[in-house]
């Protein structure tokens, strides 16, 4: 366990999971995602959903009733994980909010529906969190840039 991950064998699952959730997130904005049908198209019919009662309570009491601010929020989320991730820029605290977002997902389509939409938020989240043990963005990312030992980083232990 000691040894150090090749990132570089990373990266290429870096610049997918970035480029399909940027995709994903500029397609919700081009059609308008927040103010149109996503929970009807996406979720489905909220009170008859079959997921966990505690998310579906959520999804009752306060997705549904505040429809317009969720839709945006993942949107956006969508669209700022997928940039950062795909430029390797805050790789870490993007791969933490694209597993809030999958957890979400998992609970409202993918536990539901089963099959292959289960397994696509499980296969997403499982790459985030290779992202947050792994830091990719340190090769062909920004984080390289910004987390560089260079010159004014923290000493390193045991360095004399």
């Amino acid at each position: 366990m000691s040894k150090l991950t090749n990132l570089w064998y990373i990266v290429p699952l870096r610049l997918w999971v970035g480029y399909y959730l940027l995709q994903q997130g500029f397609a919700k904005y081009k059609r308008d995602f927040p103010h149109g049908d996503w929970i009807g198209r996406q979720i489905g019919d909220v009170p008859t959903l079959e997921t966990f009662e505690w998310y579906k309570n959520f999804l009752i009491n306060t997705v549904v009733p505040h429809k317009e601010l969720f839709g945006q929020l993942v949107m956006y989320g969508e669209l700022a994980v997928g940039v950062c991730v795909l430029l390797g820029l805050l790789t870490r605290y993007a791969s933490i909010v694209g597993i809030f977002l999958m957890a979400n997902y998992f609970c409202a389509i993918g536990y539901p529906k089963g099959g292959a939409s289960q397994a696509q938020q499980i296969t997403f989240a499982v790459s985030f969190l290779v992202f947050i043990l792994s830091s990719p963005g340190r090769v062909l990312g920004l984080d390289a840039l910004l987390f560089s030992r260079g010159g004014g980083g923290p000493p390193r232990r045991g360095a004399r």
